[in-house]
């Protein structure tokens, strides 16, 4: 199985979301044999004018094999290959890290993974398990909640723009809390995010 890890943390490889990711790795490779492929998009190169003008000018060809082109080319060619994709990355300000909304920027792209039609954007790409691991030091969800969500319904519309549809959504919240506490959050959501691979991915394979 190809399995695409976005890694959008500053923290990288110590931080909780990165670590339920690496608790989806490891219970999918003791099933199937895994590739990997772990894109760092905190410091991702932010689309350039070369870009910009090949969007807008869809019917004349450019130079793809340098700057940002090239970028998204890869990380398009990366998405389409991948089995699964993980996205781990904390909330900032309410939403996306820029780095994880650079990452969009590349993927979704017109005439490459989406086209445009009389009646709106048709996704092109196969659906396929996106997991997206979100970290926060608030509270965005359920009766506590006490700050707003921009992330989960962008990620949700952004991704079927494309035609992924299967988008699934585990947070950490309060990260601002006690060690101990933060500690039973990760171990809570770890429990139901492998439930949920177990029901929703391993079975269907």
């Amino acid at each position: 199985m190809k399995i695409l890890l976005i890694n959008s943390s500053p923290r990288q490889q110590t931080s909780s979301t990165y670590a339920l990711a690496q608790s989806l790795l490891q219970r999918v490779s003791t099933l199937t044999p895994v590739s990997v492929t772990e894109e760092n998009v905190t410091r991702l190169a932010q689309v350039d004018s070369e870009y910009s003008i090949s969007v807008a000018s869809i019917e004349h060809q450019h130079d793809e094999s340098t700057g940002s082109l090239a970028v998204s080319n890869r990380l398009i060619d990366d998405l389409i290959a991948a089995d699964l994709v993980i996205v781990a990355s904390p909330m900032h300000n309410f939403s996306l890290p820029a780095g994880l909304k650079s990452w969009v920027d590349h993927v979704v792209r017109a005439q490459k993974t989406f086209a445009i039609t009389p009646t709106g954007k048709l996704g092109l790409l196969d659906d396929k398990p996106v997991y997206v691991l979100i970290s926060s030091g608030g509270t965005f969800s359920g009766n506590n909640a006490y700050q707003s969500d921009f992330f989960t319904p962008y990620m949700k519309e952004i991704l079927s723009t494309i035609g992924i549809n299967s988008v699934s959504f585990f947070a950490i919240e309060s990260t601002v809390s006690s060690h101990e506490v933060i500690e039973n959050n990760i171990a809570f959501i770890r429990q139901k995010l492998l439930a949920h691979l177990e029901e929703h991915v391993i079975k269907t394979q």
